[in-house]
């Protein structure tokens, strides 16, 4: 990683750069479930576990073909799980109250950001550290947060002058990616690390990248290399998937069945083995299959 002043870039890519030499070519493994149709699916730890939530409202984790239900949550409420870390812990979201959870083994804890009618957790880091975003009823205004278990402190993270935040990611170093959007280039994806860290006798300073791939960018998420997933829509409303970072390019992601046309690929979460997981969905955003995709040794241009 690099050492940079404080600044606020905006990187324009006019296109993909799917033939990106040595760009990595993914095997998809689709997430199914017996009985059940996935509705979303949304983080990947170190270990291949995965947050998957179905129709029928069962939030549980899926690992190497098979789905464990989460433990009931009290009451009789529903949740949704959203992000996953290697400790197994697991963050998500309330539907019917607006509120956060914890699930540690079978434990939950709830909790919410005053001020705010819905708090939505949308990934936790191996740090016990979340991110997310609240917002209001009927979705607006919304504000990106870093919620921290341990003191029951939020912390803003929402870009100056965003009109509509959502904070996903966070890896190991304290960098967290989500979208933003404003009036002069729309919506777009960020990077952004909000204090200075210190690695052995260097330090890095605080640095907020925006990120515009085509008409609209969706940053999700991060690991400890930097490499950032998302997806991206353009004039034609179809959106494709994409992994990478400043440095390496960013490389197109389309899982199976994105390629017909109406269907795009979304992509969430990618854990420190490049493992993605993404979504294919149809022109009125219902989810129509999920996958886990693997990199493959190669350097993605075979003759």
């Amino acid at each position: 990683m690099r050492s940079r002043m404080p600044c606020l870039v905006v990187s324009m890519l006019s296109a993909f750069l799917s033939g990106l030499a040595g760009a990595q070519v993914y095997q998809w493994t689709e997430i199914v479930i017996p009985g059940a149709m996935v509705s979303g699916a949304w983080s990947i730890n170190d270990k291949g576990q995965a947050t998957v939530n179905t129709t029928d409202g069962t939030a549980g984790i899926y690992q190497n073909g098979t789905f464990t239900p989460l433990p009931p949550p009290p009451q009789g409420l529903q949740v949704v799980a959203f992000g996953i870390n290697n400790d197994g812990v697991i963050a998500g979201y309330v539907p019917g109250t607006g509120d956060g959870f914890i699930l540690r083994g079978s434990t939950y804890t709830f909790f919410s950001r005053a001020g705010w009618d819905n708090t939505q957790p949308r990934a936790i880091a191996n740090s016990g550290l979340i991110t997310g975003y609240s917002f209001g009823t009927g979705g607006s205004p919304t504000a990106g947060f870093i919620y921290d278990p341990d003191t029951d402190t939020f912390t803003d993270a929402t870009p100056p002058g965003s009109i509509f935040t959502i904070t996903q990611g966070m890896n190991t170093f304290g960098r967290i990616t989500g979208n933003g959007g404003d009036s002069s280039i729309g919506r777009y994806g960020f990077v952004w690390q909000q204090g200075t860290i210190a690695k052995g006798k260097r330090e890095l300073v605080p640095f907020l990248d925006r990120i515009k791939i085509d008409v609209s960018t969706n940053t999700r998420g991060i690991n400890d290399s930097g490499v950032v997933v998302g997806w991206i829509t353009g004039a034609t409303g179809r959106g494709d998937g994409f992994v990478g970072s400043d440095a390496l390019g960013y490389e197109r992601l389309v899982a199976p069945g994105g390629e017909i046309a109406g269907n795009s690929t979304v992509c969430q979460s990618v854990n420190n083995l490049a493992q993605v997981v993404c979504l294919v969905e149809d022109s009125a955003l219902i989810v129509v299959s999920a996958f886990i995709g693997s990199p493959v040794e190669g350097d993605g241009n075979a003759d």
